[in-house]
């Protein structure tokens, strides 16, 4: 029986097209470093990697793609941005629907933090920010999109709202979908944090950070290495990308993201009509069937492809289980990461069973998903 991948939210599957072959062809004939070489493929290869930087700082809005910096993933940029611009003296402002990758960093080096509440549907409620600004608040950290309940968030609201009252504002882009048009420039983010392994649909390992050039000079590195650059001093290079970029990048990841946004960039707005089409589809089933609750928006207005149910009668980590006996669909079930988020949707400790599509998702596959729910369901309230 074919697998039904129904876990985009973890991780994209299958990647886009160009991205396992552009790979395997860069390790078979290109695999030099870059920034240490003075021949050929060396410079070759730096200009793959440019490549990437400068679709990216298209897609989010980079004043220059020397601001965009890459990291191992989504976390690390996060933890970059945490590490280097907050401290024990300062207050941060959360959405109350926040990943570990933000929320772990905060607990570890002990920066006092205060959640923005969020909606029943899991939308951040903005109106709430400027009555919990403290006199040592420093800056906002929010995700564009809740990877637990698919919510979309109004990120551009709050960094208006940020800019009045002179605050950071970092965006987790994670879950963002690939036709949003979050702008570290037009919309006065400080700073836009990324993975390419989902919505961007490359490989997984490659991330990063799109910078505004205030923040870029502010922000202290937490990991320091060879660059390739400045060798003759012991300190990092002041200059971006090198100075978030220490050590041997994962070159090979990066081409394959490269390739991957070409992908994406030409066919970003039929994904997201094809996945929203399908969400849709499946949502109208949740929302018709009294054994299952929707878990955050209940249609498909401001959110992604990513659905989650709780069965309230019912084991939920049982019920995934079953769906997955009866017809190999694949998908998350738990707390995701993200206990803070559960405790505001009122999920935690049971968490949920995720559905997430994706741009290969078919509809005979959500039929099945849909047909495998109802005898699963059956089955198990005899």
């Amino acid at each position: 029986m074919n697998t039904i991948y129904l876990d985009n939210g973890a991780t994209s599957w299958p990647k886009a097209p160009d991205v396992s072959v552009t790979m395997e062809r860069f390790i078979r004939n290109e695999a030099v470093n870059i920034g240490r070489g003075g021949y050929d493929r060396a410079y070759e290869t730096a200009d793959l990697i440019q490549n990437c930087r400068e679709k990216l700082a298209l897609l989010f809005g980079a004043q220059d793609s020397r601001n965009v910096t890459f990291t191992l993933n989504v976390t690390h940029a996060l933890n970059t941005l945490i590490y280097g611009m907050f401290t024990r003296e300062d207050h941060v402002l959360v959405s109350a629907l926040e990943h570990n990758a933000v929320m772990r960093p905060l607990t570890e080096l002990g920066i006092p933090y205060t959640l923005i509440p969020c909606t029943k549907e899991g939308y951040l409620i903005t109106e709430r920010i400027p009555s919990l600004i403290r006199e040592n608040t420093k800056g906002l950290i929010l995700t564009a999109a809740s990877n637990v309940c698919g919510s979309i968030q109004p990120v551009k609201e709050a960094a208006k709202i940020a800019k009045d009252h002179g605050l950071l504002i970092f965006i987790d882009a994670a879950q963002l979908p690939p036709d949003s048009s979050l702008s570290v420039k037009d919309d006065h983010f400080d700073a836009i944090a990324f993975t390419g392994h989902k919505s961007l649909l490359g490989p997984q390992g490659v991330g990063g950070i799109v910078f505004s050039k205030k923040t870029a000079h502010q922000c202290s590195p937490w990991a320091c290495g060879g660059t390739g650059s400045k060798s003759d001093e012991l300190a990092m290079p002041s200059f971006l990308p090198d100075r978030f970029e220490g050590g041997t990048q994962n070159l090979p990841g990066i081409v394959g993201l490269s390739a991957a946004l070409d992908f994406v960039i030409a066919n970003k707005k039929s994904i997201v009509k094809h996945e929203m089409s399908l969400t849709k589809k499946l949502l109208s089933y949740f929302n018709d069937d009294s054994r299952i609750s929707v878990i955050g928006p209940k249609d498909c207005t401001n959110r992604t492809s990513v659905i989650s149910v709780d069965f309230p009668d019912l084991d939920n980590a049982e019920v995934a289980y079953k769906l997955f006996e009866d017809s190999a669909i694949e998908t998350r079930v738990g707390l995701h990461c993200a206990p803070v988020a559960h405790r505001s949707l009122g999920t935690f400790p049971r968490g949920t069973v995720r559905f997430s599509l994706g741009y290969a998702t078919t509809e005979k596959e959500i039929d099945r998903t849909i047909e495998a729910c109802k005898r699963v369901l059956d089955s198990m309230s005899r």
